[in-house]
């Protein structure tokens, strides 16, 4: 096949060039031209919150997973943050005996079964209105 070279009569250039500034000016107020697909998703977790309500849950079926299952009715995952998982206790024994007795083995429990998540400490924190809630 033959290629076609078509010169442009520098009128049709000049407007081809204004029409690509005005098109370039557009998308900079619009907030750029297209983006990676996977930042604009990164995005919208972020601001729905999708990210932690995924993480709570997994949180929660892996604190159900390490303790029996009397304590998980009075305990709730409340966040992991820097490395310490924090929960929320019905009542002050439970609390003493969970962070006396039981917390090595909930640790050790955790990183067997997630290693990924690299949990260094458990904290626990006294809700009242936890046990009341569950009774």
């Amino acid at each position: 096949m033959k290629e076609r070279s078509r010169k442009l009569d520098p009128e049709a250039a000049e407007q081809i060039k204004e029409v690509m500034l005005r098109r370039r000016q557009e998308l900079q107020v619009r907030g750029g031209g297209p983006r990676a697909l996977a930042g604009s998703l990164q995005e919208v977790i972020a601001s729905r919150k999708i990210g932690r309500v995924l993480e709570s849950r997994e949180l929660t079926q892996l604190w159900c997973s390490c303790v029996d299952e009397e304590i998980a009715q009075r305990t709730k995952i409340l966040s992991l943050r820097n490395r310490i998982l924090l929960v929320e206790v019905a009542d002050s024994v439970l609390m003493s005996e969970l962070a006396s007795f039981h917390r090595r083995n909930i640790l050790n429990t955790i990183k067997k079964h997630r290693p990924d998540m690299d949990v260094k400490n458990v904290k626990f924190r006294l809700n009242a209105r936890l046990g009341k809630k569950n009774e």
